[in-house]
């Protein structure tokens, strides 16, 4: 399989370290920058880089992923879908919803398998989770909260925050995009449409960035859930649950601590499931299956249409939920 690489950053580097784990090599890596490339190259197993798509337009490939900035995400995979290619593309899938709609009729036109990397679809946690709510477990599900709070400086520490995309609102930066899993698995465990948002969100502290570092949002599904996400890239250290409220009890989960408090309401007993689980492992099961799904032929899980929806509340949330 020829794999092209678009885009060698933090996430970059990630995908290229876990196609290298499942045995794959011949990948070639697009990167304008040349500090991006000489790590790559001197950290893991890739066939060829180049500074831009001119020097790579005579290959031909399977499979690419496109790991930019998400204002590149678009326009990048309409030129790669018309070649043929399957694409995986990072969330968000786009920072607006201009020519999505282009890039779906060319996948159904070529039969394509496009895949948006939201990857905590795949976190165990949350899998579990869905499980307890799709068994009946809690009974009818009323209300769901998400919570992610990081201080910005501390995501990427290698690099000046100041630089990175989420830091610039031209990049398509700020804590609703790059902050956008919770939403999406929010919407993945409601499965239902969303029928009204409201929200408040802005800039609060004194980093230097020009997008909002804080934000809530409260979403009304067309199944009667009302779900509440908090997002914020000012908090120190690091805080990210999600809780699931139900007729028959409630469960919560906590990331870091790789934990499930189930609570009964009729036993009137709380639960605690700890499970021991690898941080790289819903990186790496997304990858499983979005290979899989070219080798078959499948939608993947977060496929374009689920990433579309999940864009379309984002956009509703970024207007004031109007």
């Amino acid at each position: 399989m020829e794999i092209l690489i678009v885009g060698a950053g933090s996430i970059g580097r990630r995908h290229i370290n876990n196609l290298n784990l499942l045995g794959y090599s011949n990948i070639d890596v697009i990167e304008p920058n040349e500090e991006r490339l000489n790590f790559v190259k001197k950290n893991f197993k890739v066939r060829d880089t180049f500074n831009d798509f001119e020097e790579a337009y005579d290959r031909d490939y399977d499979i690419a992923f496109i790991l930019t900035p998400p204002v590149y995400h678009i326009p990048t995979a309409l030129e790669l879908a018309k070649r043929g290619l399957d694409l995986f593309i990072e969330k968000p899938l786009s920072h607006n919803l201009e020519h999505i709609d282009d890039l779906i009729k060319i996948k159904e036109e070529n039969s394509l398998v496009i895949m948006v990397g939201y990857n905590q679809r795949f976190n165990v946690g949350l899998r579990k989770l869905k499980s307890y709510i799709e068994k009946g477990t809690l009974g009818k599900i009323y209300y769901i909260r998400a919570e992610v709070g990081q201080y910005l400086p501390d995501w990427r520490p290698w690099q000046d925050y100041r630089k990175s995309y989420t830091a610039i609102k031209e990049l398509g930066g700020g804590i609703i995009l790059d902050g956008s899993h919770e939403i999406d698995y929010v919407m993945w465990l409601a499965n239902s449409k969303v029928k009204k948002v409201k929200t408040i969100y802005g800039k609060v502290s004194d980093l230097e960035i020009n997008v909002e570092d804080i934000a809530e949002a409260i979403l009304r599904f067309e199944n009667g859930i009302i779900a509440s996400i908090h997002l914020n890239m000012i908090e120190r250290g690091y805080n990210r649950y999600c809780k699931v409220v139900g007729g028959k009890g409630s469960i919560k989960w906590i990331f870091k601590d790789n934990v499930l408090e189930f609570y009964d309401g009729k036993s009137k007993e709380l639960m605690v499931k700890k499970y021991e689980i690898d941080p790289n492992y819903s990186y790496l099961e997304e990858l499983k299956h979005f290979l899989s799904c070219v080798e078959n032929r499948a939608e993947p899980l977060s496929d374009l249409y689920s990433a579309k929806e999940t864009l379309e509340v984002i956009m509703k949330i970024k207007e004031g939920g109007d």
